[in-house]
């Protein structure tokens, strides 16, 4: 339907459309009123088109506007956030039905050309910052700051931060099929996204990298793709372009670092220094940038090749891109961006070991660019190459200890090349950095099954699973004792208490004089409901263990419930023999002795 929708049209049987306000190749925006409520108030719904009507793309569409959906729910009602108000499939069309803020987008403000002062960008940064700030705390990364993505509202001059389609929750990775991340798609807008995001590995100082861009564009009036980069760093050259303060051009440089380590980790702390810079403890005059250099026009030149190349990879022509790429790196073998980006689009082509050499490219610059590991690691898994891609992990992980997916890959090749017991370590040490990791979770159980490793998994209380181990082991050793006495254990965790019962059953036929099953199979009779045989199972532990005072206080509870009291007090008192100071079986015992007292009296 798209931009074609007519103004008689009614969505969701109560939002009526009353003009298009915009959209792009993944769907449309529109203005409509709510018919449901008084004075019929306006609201902007937001359309997804999927592409392709096949399931897979539908399930796609559907996951892409439940993200936002739970984003806008979880961060709740703020100011500067519009409020989401409904969120319904309709055919397969999929919708999103939001506050409608009235007011102008921020492109009319930041275009080519348009410097603004100092004063005006720190007011903006102000204001954008604070409202990221909330969305951080969340948890949420916003993905796709830009100027077409902020409102100046009307009513207050406040900027309103919209389009949360492109939201990702920390916790969260995205998955392909077969449980790898998915390094291929990047969500955001070029010129807005560092590298790290262009490699779908984003993160919170991402944002803070498109705010960093989005002040640089509004100080200078130019495009962030016209920003001029240092061929050597892949750092952005701008401080001969617009005269600032040296404090906030300090601040930009760590916003826009080509190195996400090295930014703002997040929008908190950026606005805590742009808060010290407004406030300072003592005031500074503004230094003045010197004159643009006389080699700008070679780094236009490189520029240029450089955009040409993105847009063609954007497009996924990986062909012609990688020919501009490579013009790039020709004329400047420094350029570390064109290098990781031409490793990318090899990888498209499949052409692995250019890849690998277009990382290596990078890692000789920067070698402690973990993503550059990061994607060199994948490659050579790709290609079998086992060896090779683990001393690749090794690198991410000493660069970044705590990176949960490195240690889940590492533990996949460990376990591609024959290395079960360290891939089995790998596996925890990623589940323990982050214990509701399922895709390493599920991993290490796998492999401890296949081993049968009962007892590692019910440790683990992974019980369903020590189940399957022990009976892969059983068939192999059917007369195992400990292999059923760790099913009936993980079985009566479980409550299934009548297959408890006859895997302790197992047990005590191989093993007469073992106390401990014994003691367990009458707990769990006593669990089904059956009296007398629980209290033969406890009658077997004193039998064997006459002094054992838990099993007495069991068995002469069973008794008791059997109705027969002389043979409970009885083990009471056998119980008070062994543990004089146990109150229970005093308490009991009193109690008992009582009642059959009273009885008897009453005879």
């Amino acid at each position: 339907m798209g931009a074609t929708f007519m103004s008689s049209s009614i969505l969701g049987g109560r939002y009526h459309v009353l003009n298009h306000l915009g959209g792009g190749g993944f769907g449309q925006t529109f203005l409509a009123e709510d018919r449901h409520l008084p004075g019929n108030p306006r609201c902007v719904v937001k359309q997804l088109q999927p592409r392709v009507a096949d399931v897979v793309s539908l399930e796609s569409a559907r996951r892409l506007f439940d993200a936002e959906a739970q984003a806008l729910y979880q961060l709740g009602d703020h100011d500067q956030i519009p409020r989401l108000l409904a969120h319904f499939e309709e055919g397969t069309q999929f919708y999103l039905v939001q506050e409608y803020v009235e007011g102008t987008l921020l492109t009319e403000e930041i275009y080519p050309g348009c410097q603004q002062s100092e004063a005006e960008v720190i007011a903006l940064l102000r204001d954008v910052l604070e409202t990221l700030a909330f969305v951080h705390q969340h948890q949420v990364i916003h993905r796709d700051i830009k100027p077409s993505n902020l409102i100046r509202r009307q009513r207050d001059g406040k900027v309103v931060l919209i389009d949360f389609g492109s939201v990702k929750q920390v916790s969260r990775q995205p998955i392909e099929e077969y449980g790898q991340v998915s390094i291929t798609v990047a969500i955001g807008s070029l010129g807005y996204m560092p590298n790290e995001q262009l490699a779908g590995q984003p993160c919170l100082s991402s944002d803070i990298y498109a705010v960093g861009i989005l002040a640089l564009q509004a100080l200078t009036g130019l495009e962030p793709k016209r920003l001029p980069k240092d061929p050597r760093t892949s750092e952005i050259m701008w401080r001969e372009l617009a005269p600032v303060s040296d404090g906030l051009a300090d601040m930009l440089d760590r916003m826009v670092r080509y190195d996400f380590r090295q930014r703002h980790p997040d929008a908190m702390e950026a606005f805590d220094e742009l808060m010290m810079l407004i406030n300072p403890p003592r005031s500074a005059p503004a230094k003045i940038a010197p004159a643009l250099e006389s080699d700008a026009i070679a780094t236009e030149t490189h520029q240029m090749w450089l955009e040409r190349a993105d847009e063609l990879f954007q497009q996924n022509r990986f062909d012609e891109a990688a020919r501009c790429y490579e013009q790039v790196v020709q004329g400047d073998p420094q350029c570390v961006t064109a290098w990781f980006k031409l490793g990318m689009v090899y990888e498209h082509l499949k052409r692995n070991d250019a890849a690998i050499q277009a990382y290596d490219q990078v890692i000789q610059q920067q070698p402690e660019d973990y993503l550059a590991w990061l994607k060199r690691a994948k490659v050579l898994e790709q290609m079998e190459r086992y060896e090779g891609a683990l001393a690749a992990y090794e690198e991410v992980l000493r660069l970044q200890p705590d990176n949960y997916w490195a240690w889940n890959d590492r533990g996949y090749v460990l376990e591609q090349s024959g290395q079960v017991d360290a891939a089995i370590a790998a596996y925890g040490r990623a589940v323990q950095l982050k214990p509701d990791f399922q895709l390493a979770l599920e991993n290490r159980k796998r492999l401890l099954v296949a081993l049968k490793r009962v007892e590692d998994l019910y440790t683990l209380q992974h019980y369903s699973d020590a189940i399957a181990a022990c009976d892969l082991a059983l068939d192999d050793t059917p007369n195992d004792a400990n292999l059923w006495l760790m099913r009936g254990m993980a079985l009566e965790n479980l409550a299934r208490l009548p297959e408890a019962a006859i895997a302790y059953n197992h047990v005590i036929r191989l093993q007469p004089r073992d106390h401990v099953t014994w003691f367990k199979l009458g707990t769990v009779l006593e669990g089904l409901k059956r009296p007398g045989q629980a209290a033969r199972a406890y009658g077997q532990v004193v039998r064997l263990q006459p002094r054992n005072h838990w099993a007495w206080q069991q068995r002469a509870k069973m008794l008791e419930q059997m109705d027969q009291p002389r043979e409970a007090i009885a083990a009471y008192q056998k119980v008070l023999q062994i543990q004089p100071d146990f109150e229970p079986a005093r308490t009991a015992y009193q109690r008992l002795l009582n009642r059959t007292l009273s009885t008897t009296t009453t005879s």
